[in-house]
């Protein structure tokens, strides 16, 4: 077994997931496909087996942890990026409907080469920034997710006027992240959110410190949030 599957499964192992042979495999695939296509342009800066292997699918796998007792919902995933956390969640939890946002066309790109390539189905892509898409389907998923994309004020007015009422949004942020919680305290109440659990975790292998918060949806959002594009990085609430 090499380094890449190895990773996997220990780490797997040691978050308590079950990861099956068809799982490590497409893991592995995408991995293949991630570092082909970022010599052409930039994906990603991890490019050592054992990185991707913890940085990216792992990392992505953190939120699954958050799903267990979530089954056959619709999840959107703003800014997907190369595909995380989005596709190694769907890859793990098949029986999960997934949309996968990003503002940039050669992402977009991308993903679908790896959804065409592992044969994926329940899965799809949108081309669009966030405040634009809200407008056509908001309050339409059982959860969001989102890694890596912004400060938590910005974040919450990205992703929760996607959520329905009762439904969540689950960030995964580094460590540092608890000032920006406080900060965004104002903007969580305003959009509808209310925080339910701040889950402190590390990476299986390095020890990199995680953090995973989960925020309920407790009352719709107001029909004027998102404001226009560039508006909520500009001036957060």
């Amino acid at each position: 077994m090499n380094i890449f599957k190895q990773t996997i499964v220990t780490g797997a192992e040691k978050m308590g997931l079950n990861i099956t042979e068809e799982m490590l495999e497409q893991f592995e695939e995408y991995s293949h496909l991630l570092l082909e296509e970022n010599k052409k342009y930039n994906l990603t800066s991890i490019t050592k087996q054992q990185e991707v292997a913890e940085k990216h699918f792992l990392d992505s796998l953190m939120i699954s942890r958050e799903l267990k007792y979530f089954f056959n919902i619709s999840m959107i995933d703003i800014g997907s990026g190369a595909g995380f956390p989005g596709l190694p969640t769907k890859i793990y939890r098949p029986d999960i409907e997934v949309l996968l946002v990003d503002a940039v066309r050669k992402k977009v790109d991308f993903m679908n080469k790896v959804i065409t390539k592992l044969s994926l189905k329940g899965v799809n892509t949108v081309h669009a920034r966030a405040e634009d898409l809200a407008g056509k389907i908001r309050e339409s998923y059982d959860v969001a997710v989102s890694r890596a994309v912004a400060e938590m004020r910005v974040l919450v007015e990205y992703t929760l006027p996607f959520v329905k009422p009762g439904g969540v949004f689950i960030a995964a942020k580094g460590p540092g992240v608890t000032g920006e919680i406080i900060l965004a305290r104002h903007a969580i109440n305003v959009l509808g959110g209310q925080v339910e659990n701040i889950r402190h975790d590390k990476l299986p292998v390095s020890g990199d410190p995680r953090v995973i918060i989960t925020i309920r949806k407790v009352k719709n959002t107001p029909k004027k949030y998102p404001r226009k594009a560039g508006k909520p990085r500009k001036n957060p609430l």
